[in-house]
C-alpha cells in the first residue's frame, strides 16, 4: 500500500478538478471507460496509486469535458501520484 505524501494527494487534486470541470463521476467513467465505483473510490482516497493509464484517461476526459481543465492540470494529477506526463528529454 502507499503511504506517505501521495496517499491523499491524488484524490485531493482529483475532486478539485472534478469539481472545476462541473461533470459526474459517472459521466467521466462513461467517456474514460472507468468503473464509476473505481472512480469515486480514487476521488474519496480509498483507492490511491492509479496506474499512469488511468491517471492519462481521466486526465483527457476532464480536458475533453470542460475549458476549464487544461493539460497542466493533468500534470497535477500524475504529479499527485509521484509521476510526470513529460520524461526527461533522451536527446531526440
Amino acid at each position: 500500500m502507499l503511504t506517505g505524501i501521495y496517499t491523499k494527494q491524488f484524490a485531493e487534486v482529483f475532486e478539485s478538478l472534478l469539481s472545476t470541470s462541473g461533470i459526474s463521476c459517472y459521466q467521466l467513467s462513461q467517456y474514460a471507460d472507468i468503473n464509476q465505483a473505481y472512480l469515486s473510490r480514487l476521488k474519496s482516497g480509498e483507492k490511491t496509486n492509479p496506474s499512469p493509464e488511468i491517471v492519462m484517461r481521466i486526465g483527457l476526459a476532464l480536458v475533453h469535458f470542460s475549458e476549464n481543465v487544461k493539460i497542466s492540470d493533468v500534470e497535477k494529477l500524475f504529479n499527485a501520484t509521484g509521476r510526470t506526463m513529460f520524461p526527461k528529454h533522451r536527446g531526440y
